[in-house]
């Protein structure tokens, strides 16, 4: 059964998360810039590339077909050294197909899905169906994916007709892959490592009334110190929390360990 595969592929999730993009290796090596959420990251010593969520975990693409249904090329991509990147938790989930840009099917089933919002696989119930959805090419867009990687999608309602399901149409309403996986824009995090790693990103910017979580990561105290907020202790696994209210650069230390600094950027 189709669904027992997808729960015995989760053990395989982590092998599948590992899968390099070996195009992305020309990103620039600048470990400085702003990293904010939505945008593509890797590190220095190896290809994959992840998308930084606002939750301040990085997801996956576990294959460059995933990736090329998303951008066109990889010179979105932002590189960060590893020890940056490692501060950063892994997502529970990969990235998944772009909606309505292809159809899938497992290598070890017939049976084809178009994709909808948020890796929901719903059933192609007729070649016919996917001629009218697809065109007379429909077959060239069909992607096989390996079983590890289904542990990424849920099974939804089939497809009886031409009218519940338009490819264009779902391609269009989840536009980037903040709409897909449902992410609130309203948050941001910020991962805090040990003293050699510092602040991760050590420059974001977001927009007015985002609120900023700081995690402590490490496993010693920290804190947070600037004109308006701050704390003066995070516990190891502790959080602090700050809404910003107001436009501005937002520069911060830690006091417990001075060489720490970061900066917010609030636009409107």
């Amino acid at each position: 059964m189709l669904k027992t595969r997808i729960v015995s592929a989760l053990t395989l999730a982590a092998t599948a998360a590992s899968m390099a993009l070996p195009m992305a290796a020309s990103a620039a090596v600048v470990d400085t810039q702003s990293i904010s959420p939505g945008d593509l990251i890797r590190g220095q010593a190896q290809s994959s590339v992840y998308y930084f969520a606002p939750d301040g975990k990085r997801y996956v693409f576990p294959n460059e077909k995933t990736y090329f249904t998303w951008y066109k090329d990889f010179s979105g991509v932002k590189t960060i050294s590893d020890k940056r990147l490692s501060a950063l938790p892994l997502g529970r989930s990969n990235v998944t197909y772009r909606p309505g840009v292809k159809m899938l099917k497992i290598t070890s089933d017939p049976r084809t899905y178009a994709v909808d919002r948020s890796g929901v696989l719903r059933l192609v119930t007729s070649m016919q169906l996917a001629e009218t959805l697809y065109g007379l090419n429909w077959k060239n867009k069909i992607d096989d994916v390996p079983d590890a990687f289904f542990s990424n999608y849920r099974i939804g309602t089939e497809i009886s007709n031409s009218q519940e399901y338009v490819p264009a149409d779902v391609q269009t309403a989840t536009a980037n892959i903040m709409q897909d996986k449902g992410f609130d824009d309203t948050i941001a995090t910020v991962s805090i490592g040990d003293v050699a790693t510092g602040f991760v990103p050590l420059t974001m910017t977001v927009k007015k009334g985002v609120t900023v979580t700081w995690v402590n990561r490490d496993i010693t105290d920290h804190g947070i110190q600037a004109t308006g907020f701050g704390v003066d202790k995070i516990a190891p696994d502790g959080t602090y929390t700050y809404k910003f209210t107001t436009t501005g650069s937002f520069e911060y230390t830690d006091p417990i360990h001075s060489s720490m600094k970061a900066t917010i950027n609030v636009v409107p």
